[in-house]
Parts: C-alpha cells; sequence; structure tokens
C-alpha cells in the first residue's frame, strides 16, 4: 500500500472521530445527534466538515 493512501485514510479517521466526538460532547438535542452522526456515518469528510461550519459554538467570556 502506498504511503500517501495510508496517511490520507489515517488523517480522514482523525477527522471523523474528532467530529463524532464534538457531537457527542455538544449540547444539542438527542434527535440531533443522531442526525448528525447518520451525516457522518453516510458523508465522512463532508459531515465533519459541516459540523465544523454548522455546529454549535462554544460561548465565550465577555470581553473586560
Amino acid at each position: 500500500m502506498d504511503p500517501l493512501y495510508l496517511l490520507l485514510g489515517a488523517l480522514l479517521l482523525l477527522v471523523h472521530l474528532w467530529a463524532a466526538a464534538q457531537v457527542l460532547r455538544s449540547g444539542v438535542s438527542r434527535g440531533m445527534k443522531l442526525l448528525w452522526l447518520s451525516l457522518l456515518l453516510l458523508f465522512p469528510l463532508l459531515g465533519a466538515f459541516n459540523w465544523w461550519i454548522m455546529g454549535p459554538r462554544a460561548v465565550g467570556v465577555p470581553p473586560r
């Protein structure tokens, strides 16, 4: 197997696992978590990118 494909596959797996962990740790409802996880399973890279763009954001501390 070409090392480049192995590296790309490992990177895709890491991105996929990161996105799934973020979905599970988020404060969205169970139904939305199920929907996001389904999208991640069907479209791993596209689903992870969409979660990164459209997923809930953490509320930061306001500046003083």
